[in-house]
């Protein structure tokens, strides 16, 4: 009789921790777009083009849940090699390569996921980059106003 007691005890508190865990399940917070979509941020994408060797396709999104793009913002980038594109024009599926839906080829996530003003005209941004390991994809860029133009000062690891 003790075991089905402690049997039946398990069971509930392992349902009622599954009960909790369906209506407590993190949901997405999309990030306002339009704090991200800025000239720095552009001039930031493009100064991280250049290290993304090997991608045929760059996939842009902001925050920590991968907001995409205004197409606006996408539209910026029309002369960009490689192509860019929002993140939700990618798929991974398993095999962990991430790959355009509608032509199959291999890319790159970049996600901007914060900013903060560090002194006037000067940001870091933390950005994550499908490219590195998990747990080693996060690095802080400096970004600075230099006569108009957006360029990277410095970048470092998380």
């Amino acid at each position: 009789m003790k075991k089905a007691a402690i049997i039946a005890l398990v069971l509930g508190i392992t349902a009622a921790g599954v009960v909790w865990r369906m209506h407590h399940a993190r949901t997405p917070h999309p990030v306002e777009v339009s704090g991200f979509e800025s000239d720095m941020t552009e001039g930031l994408l493009r100064g991280i083009f250049p290290e993304l060797k090997n991608a045929s396709v760059c996939f842009v999104a902001f925050g920590e849940d991968k907001t995409e793009p205004s197409g606006a913002f996408i539209t910026r980038f029309a002369d960009s090699h490689p192509p860019v594109k929002s993140f939700k024009s990618s798929v991974l599926p398993p095999g962990g390569k991430i790959l355009e839906i509608s032509t199959g080829r291999v890319g790159v996530i970049v996600q901007i996921i914060s900013f903060k003003e560090y002194i006037p005209g000067t940001f870091d941004v933390l950005v994550a980059l499908s490219t590195m390991p998990p747990g080693h994809d996060r690095f802080v860029y400096r970004v600075s106003n230099v006569t108009g133009e957006w360029i990277i000062k410095s970048r470092k690891p998380e």
